[in-house]
């Protein structure tokens, strides 16, 4: 999402519209995730984008037109190098549209027949 025209991540919570007199706004209520680690950031090329979900005390209500794209947030598991999985807590890696790629990947994307344009799905 774009929030003052920096592009911040949130996690939905839920969408609702007020209406005053004649106008509706339509609105989100989100909690914000902070910005990313920028020293895994800068390490990783800008590949890695770790960072912490704010829970209830970073809940904000937002335009909805101010999302700008739909993106996955998930743990930031880690295994080492004997195969223990270490599931931190509250760090969490951003993932955009893991499972299209993946379908695409093995060939079992079908015809987009819906005249749907989603070539920039995929864009900030």
């Amino acid at each position: 999402m774009d929030i003052k025209g920096t592009p911040t991540i949130a996690e939905v919570e839920y969408y609702f519209q007020l209406r005053f007199s004649d106008t509706v706004y339509s609105l989100a209520l989100v909690s914000m995730f902070s910005p990313p680690d920028q020293e895994i950031l800068e390490l990783s090329s800008h590949a890695a984008y770790i960072c912490h979900h704010g829970g209830t005390e970073a809940l904000t209500v937002v335009d909805v037109k101010a999302i700008t794209a739909v993106v996955f947030m998930v743990p930031d598991y880690q295994v080492t190098a004997e195969g223990e999985i270490i599931i931190p807590e509250n760090r969490f890696s951003l993932v955009e549209a893991p499972f299209i790629r993946l379908a695409a990947l093995c060939g079992i994307v079908e015809d987009d027949t819906d005249g749907i344009d989603d070539s920039n799905d995929f864009a900030e």
